[in-house]
């Protein structure tokens, strides 16, 4: 295992240039009858690494190849069909709004425990969020993933940055996305040197590797 020090100068850039990438089976979560023990499959928990005795280099290799593969680029290529498809994110935008909410709990869940989200956007996040890391819980993220519509927020289907708008709260799609790529950047690079992060994490991916069927 490499020391602190060591991963201190290790940055882990998210790739996703294989957005287009059609190669990966269509099929996610617990494929019965198949196992490929030795290789990791990002869609396929059950064929996750095991937790290791402590965070290493390895390691979050491979939890920035699952956030990458199952996570990140699931939602650009959505976001790729919708421009496809539609011209832009124009009526593709509760959608893909979904998606990036439950993305960010995702990724948030593994470093953080309590108001998780939040937390996540006030550590990772682009300054201009920071100061909204509550309101996009509250007004965004629940609003949007336990009634699908917004009722005191808003959202652009562009890059708009955020902004509130005679009181309402709103952020461009892309904009948002690009940010939360960067935030999970900024989150696996501080995970090789924070105690605090690395016993979250190790806890989460436990709990979540446990209860993967094959």
């Amino acid at each position: 295992m490499q020391s602190s020090d060591t991963l201190l100068d290790v940055r882990y850039k998210i790739d996703l240039s294989r957005r287009l990438d059609v190669s990966a089976p269509s099929v996610s979560g617990a494929m019965v009858g198949t196992t490929q023990p030795h290789e990791l499959l990002a869609w396929q928990p059950s064929t996750w690494p095991a937790p290791p005795a402590a965070v290493d280099e390895k390691f979050i290799e491979a939890l920035k190849e699952i956030f990458e593969y199952s996570i990140l680029l699931e939602v650009m290529n959505v976001i790729d069909d919708a421009k496809k498809s539609n011209g832009s994110l124009a009526h593709r935008g509760h959608v893909i709004a979904i998606a990036l909410m439950c993305a960010l709990d995702a990724v948030a869940s593994y470093g953080y425990r309590k108001h998780h989200v939040a937390e996540f956007i006030k550590a990772h996040f682009r300054r201009d969020y920071v100061v909204f890391a509550e309101d996009i819980y509250e007004l965004h993220r629940c609003s949007l993933v336990h009634s699908w519509n917004l009722f005191e927020a808003a959202i652009y289907p562009d890059d708009t940055k955020i902004k509130k708008e005679g009181g309402v709260l709103a952020f461009g799609l892309l904009d948002f996305f690009d940010v939360l790529v960067q935030a999970t950047e900024d989150f696996l690079d501080r995970l090789g040197a924070e105690a605090a992060l690395q016993a979250n994490t190790l806890e989460r991916y436990r709990e979540l590797k446990a209860t993967a069927k094959p």
